[in-house]
C-alpha cells in the first residue's frame, strides 16, 4: 500500500490495532493525540484537531497523503459534557477536511456509529438510509457530520469513507461508550471477580470483534472509488448479543462469571440504538465477511487479556 497515515485520536480503544495493522501492510503512520505516549509501535506528535496550524505542520513535516480521523468523545461520556463534544467531533470532522483540502490529500476515513440511528428508525433491522433522531450529543454530532461526508462526496470535493461501527470488542480500555460493557466483562471474568452492568440484562446490541472492524476499513479505504455505491457511511456489524447472552459465551468457555445488574442512564442510550443493522451493501461492495462470530470473539480477546 506504501501510503503516509495520520491517525488522530491514536490513543483511543481503535488507535493501537489500527496502527500495527497499516505498518503491517507497508504503511508508515504517524500517530497523534493529546496527550503523550511511548506506548505505540510509531512515530508519535502531540496534536489537537482544533490546531488547524500544527496539523497543517505535520502533514508537511511527515508528507502525509491519508488521514485516519479518530479524534472524538464517545456517547457516555459526551451526555457529561454535551457543548464540548459537539465542538470536539465536530470540530475534528471540519478541521481534518479543511487541513487536507489545503495540502491535496484526497482521502480520509472517519469511523461514524450505530448511535446516530434512534427510537423512529427501524431498531429491530435498521438499514443504510433509516429515519435518524440520535438522542445523544455524540449521534447527533456523528450524524451532522454524515450529512457534511455526503456533501463533500456528492460534490466530489473530498473522499471520505465511513463505517457506522457498532460495539467494538478489544482488549483495550473502553473509553466511555454505551456499549463498554461488553469488554468490561471480559476482564471481570479474567480477573475471577463478579461484574456489574450498567444495563439490563436482555438490550440486545450490534457488536464486532477489533479486527474484523480494522480490516473491514482498511479493505473500504483500499478499494477503487467507483466500486463505493453510496457517498453515507455504510453499516457494518458481526453479531447481536446482550449482557446475558455475553454472559453466557463467556461462561461457556470455562469461566464461572456472575452479573449484578445497575442499570443507569446508559439503557435509555441503548434502548434508541438498534438490536441489528442491515450490512449486506457493505458485504457486497468491498467483498468483506466476518472472520470472528460472538464465541470466537470471547475466545479470542480472552487469551489476549493481560493482567
Amino acid at each position: 500500500m506504501n501510503n503516509r497515515i495520520l491517525i488522530t485520536g491514536a490513543l483511543g480503544q481503535l488507535g493501537k490495532f489500527f496502527i500495527d495493522s497499516l505498518i503491517n501492510q507497508g504503511n508508515y503512520v504517524l500517530a497523534t493525540d493529546i496527550k503523550n505516549s511511548n506506548d505505540l509501535n510509531c512515530d508519535f506528535e502531540i496534536f489537537d484537531v482544533h490546531d488547524l496550524k500544527k496539523g497543517d505542520e505535520l502533514i508537511k513535516k511527515y508528507k502525509i497523503n491519508q488521514v485516519y480521523n479518530f479524534a472524538a468523545i464517545l456517547s457516555a461520556k459526551g451526555e457529561i459534557n454535551p457543548a464540548k463534544t459537539w465542538d470536539l467531533n465536530n470540530a475534528g470532522f471540519f478541521n481534518i477536511v479543511d487541513i487536507c483540502l489545503k495540502n491535496k490529500i484526497n482521502k480520509i476515513f472517519w469511523p461514524s456509529s450505530i448511535a446516530v440511528f434512534g427510537k423512529n428508525s427501524n431498531l429491530n433491522f435498521a438499514s443504510i438510509d433509516e429515519p435518524m433522531c440520535p438522542e445523544t450529543i455524540y449521534g447527533a454530532s456523528k450524524l451532522a457530520c454524515e450529512k457534511a461526508m455526503y456533501y463533500y462526496n456528492f460534490k466530489n470535493i473530498i473522499d471520505i469513507r465511513s463505517l457506522r461501527f457498532p460495539g467494538i470488542v478489544s482488549n483495550s480500555k473502553p473509553g466511555g461508550g454505551t456499549t463498554d460493557y461488553i469488554v468490561d466483562m471480559l476482564f471481570s471474568a479474567a480477573k475471577k471477580k463478579d461484574f456489574t452492568c450498567f444495563l439490563k440484562n436482555d438490550t440486545v446490541l450490534p457488536m464486532m470483534h477489533i479486527n474484523d472492524a480494522v480490516d473491514a476499513s482498511i479493505m473500504l479505504m483500499s478499494i477503487d472509488k467507483k466500486n463505493i455505491s453510496i457517498n453515507t457511511p455504510y453499516n457494518i456489524s458481526s453479531f447481536e448479543t446482550s449482557p446475558s447472552k455475553w454472559r453466557d459465551t463467556i461462561n461457556s468457555l470455562g469461566y464461572e462469571l456472575k452479573i449484578d445488574y445497575e442499570v443507569d442512564f446508559r439503557q435509555d442510550i441503548a434502548d434508541s440504538w438498534p438490536k441489528k443493522v442491515d450490512d449486506s451493501l457493505l458485504r457486497k461492495d468491498i467483498d468483506w465477511i466476518p472472520k470472528f462470530n460472538e464465541k470466537e470473539t470471547a475466545l479470542d480477546i480472552l487469551k489476549s487479556i493481560q493482567l
